[in-house]
């Protein structure tokens, strides 16, 4: 992205940034915060037209939430209390992305306006773990490990298949530690200032699959430029 009133000036560049950015999971609505670190090396084939190679790392968050959990009405049937249960998750996501960016640019006086489009690979990682399970009475509440609980209906469908019995299943929620690499396409708009400062607003539609999720990504950038030259 060179000036078009400075032909000589160096058509090759290295940058480092960050990138704040929000990743969504489009099923539970769950938005995560990263911070990334970013890499990139671009060429300038003319002052309109670079072709760049970008590079994201260390994008995580986690979070720690309760909802309602177990199947009420399997609980229900076991107690004659009124009895409420819920559960305490921990969750966390990883992103990681390297991509090619093509971009057309409008040169200005003390700065280029730009709009890229991008294709690449994103790597996203998933954990989810049920914390604690809390059961709520009238007479007070109490905590038990979900391993605890897994373990003791184990027992109680042992017993109740000697007898004949149907097993109970209370639906306690899995742990989930899910890695997958998907193709992702990249929408960005930002300026260039001084041919060295670049600040960007860039998208990924959702991408994904069924075993990690669906997730879309928005996030506004910041890169140093360091210039040189092949000539």
């Amino acid at each position: 992205m060179a000036f078009s009133s400075a032909p000589l000036m160096a058509n090759q560049y290295i940058g480092f940034g960050v990138e704040y950015g929000m990743l969504s999971h489009e099923s539970s609505k769950a938005d995560y915060d990263l911070l990334n670190l970013q890499t990139r090396f671009g060429y300038d084939f003319s002052d309109r037209f670079t072709m760049e190679i970008e590079g994201n790392a260390l994008g995580k968050d986690d979070r720690e939430f309760s909802q309602e959990c177990l199947d009420q009405e399997t609980v229900d049937s076991l107690s004659s209390d009124d009895v409420t249960v819920g559960c305490a998750f921990l969750d966390d996501v990883s992103r990681q992305s390297a991509q090619v960016n093509f971009i057309f640019s409008q040169p200005f006086a003390n700065f280029d306006l730009f709009a890229a489009v991008g294709i690449g690979a994103v790597r996203t990682r998933y954990t989810f773990e049920v914390d604690s399970i809390d059961v709520a009475n009238s007479d007070g509440g109490t905590s038990y490990d979900a391993s605890d609980i897994t373990s003791t209906q184990n027992q109680v469908n042992l017993l109740l298949g000697f007898f004949g019995i149907d097993p109970i299943d209370l639906q306690v929620p899995g742990n989930i530690n899910e890695t997958s690499i998907d193709m992702m396409y990249a929408l960005q708009a930002g300026a260039l200032i001084d041919n060295q400062h670049r600040i960007a607003v860039s998208w990924n539609p959702e991408y994904g699959n069924n075993d990690i999720g669906k997730y879309s990504y928005v996030g506004v950038s910041y890169s140093w430029l360091f210039r040189f030259s092949d000539y």
